[in-house]
């Protein structure tokens, strides 16, 4: 069964990753009563692609990186939600964006356990990574904010600061004034990458160019 994508204006979005952020929550002046978000997630992390997809409450999701602006900010699209027991046409889909063959036997509609034990266990370029984010939501300037922790098997703890909307001008007048102008942009699929030790080999421009006053992740 497949949800329908609603239409939605794709938007640009930054991020970075480190050890420790709670020094952002003095910037951000969240009041006291912003809810903390629990999500579990299963990523399929692809080594050849950029684009990054996910399962969680028996959905699949595929965000598509459609661009990569001047100051490293990406311009994501969420192209596949589908619903369990996923469609052939739908992980086809999903297998084409990552430009990885999909393994023939399994070329058929698969609930989330055969999908997993299936053709993603058969294909070694992805890995499948139970993810728990700790999430807390703000609105800047108009502009979504989200401090969150990642923890990640088999024993991976970041934090997370991403924001993003439409205008890529409005992200860097909030970095600039949370302080945040020289830090690298780093997709969370990225930075899940690097937490994890797996080699990055996408294809196309990487999405990391660093600033030369930039500092490292």
């Amino acid at each position: 069964m497949t949800v329908g994508v609603p239409f939605a204006i794709p938007r640009w979005q930054w991020r970075t990753f480190a050890s420790d952020l709670s020094w952002l929550n003095r910037r951000l002046s969240a009041p006291p009563s912003v809810e903390i978000r629990r999500v579990s997630q299963t990523h399929l992390v692809c080594l050849h692609s950029a684009h990054h997809a996910w399962l969680h409450d028996g959905m699949l999701e595929l965000q598509w990186r459609k661009e990569v602006g001047g100051e490293g900010f990406e311009l994501w699209d969420t192209i596949l939600r589908a619903e369990a027991p996923f469609q052939a046409v739908h992980l086809a889909q999903l297998y084409a964006a990552w430009g990885v063959a999909m393994p023939p036997q399994w070329q058929q509609d698969l609930d989330v356990a055969t999908f997993l034990g299936g053709p993603i266990a058969e294909t070694p370029s992805v890995r499948p990574v139970e993810v728990v984010r700790n999430s807390q939501n703000v609105m800047l300037d108009g502009i979504a904010c989200c401090l969150e922790t990642i923890s990640a098997e088999p024993s991976i703890l970041l934090q997370s600061f991403a924001v993003e909307h439409e205008d890529p001008e409005l992200l860097q007048h909030l970095l600039d004034d949370l302080g945040l102008h020289d830090r690298v942009n780093t997709s969370f699929l990225h930075g899940l990458r690097h937490g994890l030790g797996l080699p990055q080999h996408e294809t196309g421009r990487h999405v990391w160019a660093r600033k030369s006053n930039a500092s490292t992740w």
